[in-house]
């Protein structure tokens, strides 16, 4: 039998990990669910593990969770731990939905999967880059997908610099964040995706130590190779049921859960952790995203749009780069006619959308309306002013055209074409003899 491979404390999520023994039992036994349910539940496992692995989760043990929400990690932690304080945006007009309240323990505490002792938690409303606590006052932190929301560098520099001072000297800090096998950071407003060596140089300038290597390595296998993770864009809500993929393909951008783990000690000389792996995988996964790309879009594939206020709005979708055939119908009992509108972005850019076309279509209409798609680029479609009794009386496809299908449709219009100056002359002929 061939030895298992070592896993490391810090690096992407691969599928692999969950087939590795300590993080099946973790996944199983601590957290009670099903491997590979998600890549959160990688993430839960891959922070318990590293605060085991450091001799964190002990009777005497005081942490701190940040971003927290009502995740099951805080259950499994609270258990090993003596004191275990859970912090989020918990208010009654928080965004973040599943935290708004007015009783943070009371929330945190109705959500436990198992029987908690109360006494064991406290459960507090902060910001995870102004943390409320004296200095040295925990053995460990830990954040689970929090940290890519709380703004830009300075703010990462902030929640870095109040980790590390309520850390006691050698206390730990493993979080989860997103990685993009991409050029570079992906800047989006409260909600970084991460290139490898821009997160690296947050720790590095933080006074907390990473561990030397962040390894970027995905394994070339079916289970690794990117998808979307929206099915329900697709007419297919019951595909949330399914297990999320490990790398996402997420508006034209490939992304990766990955771990940190970060020690505070103030003796230690600061080492830069070396980035592995990273341009292997990105080839690797550009490929596949590719090949996925041109199966989604061969055939006309159906997109569910969601209501924004008097409008239906499809999801931004990335077509790669050549001709897109944009189809809306509508059904009888549809307006006799709608107007359409496709914008596009940039992949990098958040905020600067560009209209490519406003076009309205009139029932009947059998016509696709051609674009020509960017690689570069984002598309979404809106349909404007439809009441929601009519929403589903309009259905929306679109597909690519390869070079074969260009052919095919213009040999097609040629044919036609050559169908009507046939009708003429025989029209025209009709016209002298009668």
């Amino acid at each position: 039998m061939p030895l298992q491979p070592q896993l490391g404390l810090q690096k992407v999520c691969d599928i692999h990990d969950f087939f590795h023994p300590e993080i099946d039992h973790i996944l199983r036994k601590e957290l009670k669910s099903v491997p590979f349910g998600s890549r959160r539940a990688w993430e839960f496992a891959m922070i318990f593990r590293a605060l085991q692995k450091k001799g964190k989760l002990h009777a005497e043990a005081e942490g701190l969770a940040m971003g927290a929400g009502t995740e099951r990690l805080i259950y499994s932690i609270a258990r090993h731990a003596r004191r275990t304080v859970v912090t989020d945006l918990y208010t009654p007009d928080s965004g973040w939905v599943g935290v708004r309240t007015t009783n943070p323990k009371q929330l945190v505490m109705s959500r436990a999967p198992w029987r908690i002792d109360p006494a064991r938690l406290d459960v507090l409303a902060m910001d995870m880059r102004d943390l409320k606590f004296p200095d040295d006052s925990f053995d460990f932190c830990w954040s689970t997908g929090a940290f890519e929301h709380i703004g830009d560098d300075e703010d990462f520099r902030r929640h870095f610099s109040e980790v590390h001072r309520v850390l006691r000297p050698g206390g730990v800090y493993a979080f989860t964040t997103a990685v993009v096998f991409g050029p570079e950071t992906l800047r989006i407003p409260h909600n970084y995706y991460f290139h490898p060596a821009h997160l690296v140089n947050l720790l590095h300038e933080s006074p907390l130590h990473a561990e030397p290597e962040f390894d970027c390595h995905v394994t070339d296998h079916l289970f690794n190779r990117p998808h979307i993770e929206r099915f329900q864009d697709y007419g297919f809500p019951a595909g949330q049921q399914i297990s999320k993929p490990v790398i996402s393909f997420r508006r034209g951008a490939l992304l990766a859960a990955n771990v940190m783990v970060l020690t505070k000690d103030p003796e230690r000389q600061k080492t830069r952790p070396a980035v592995i792996g990273f341009e292997r995988s990105c080839s690797q996964l550009r490929r596949h995203a590719k090949s996925f790309t041109g199966h989604l879009w061969k055939s006309y594939q159906v997109l569910s749009p969601e209501r924004a206020h008097d409008e239906l709005a499809v999801q931004p979708q990335y077509f790669g780069a050549g001709k897109i055939a944009i189809d809306v119908r509508l059904g009888s009992g549809a307006p006799r006619e709608v107007r359409f509108v496709v914008k596009s972005r940039r992949i990098d850019e958040f905020r600067d959308w560009r209209v490519e076309c406003v076009i309205s279509v009139a029932a009947g209409s059998a016509a696709p309306f051609i674009i020509e798609a960017d690689d570069a680029r984002i598309y979404q479609i809106t349909v404007v002013k439809v009441p929601p009794a009519l929403e589903d009386q309009i259905l929306i496809r679109a597909k690519r055209l390869d070079g074969s299908a260009h052919a095919a449709d213009a040999h097609t219009g040629e044919r036609a074409a050559s169908r009507r100056s046939l009708k003429e002359r025989l029209k025209l002929l009709r016209d002298v003899f009668s």
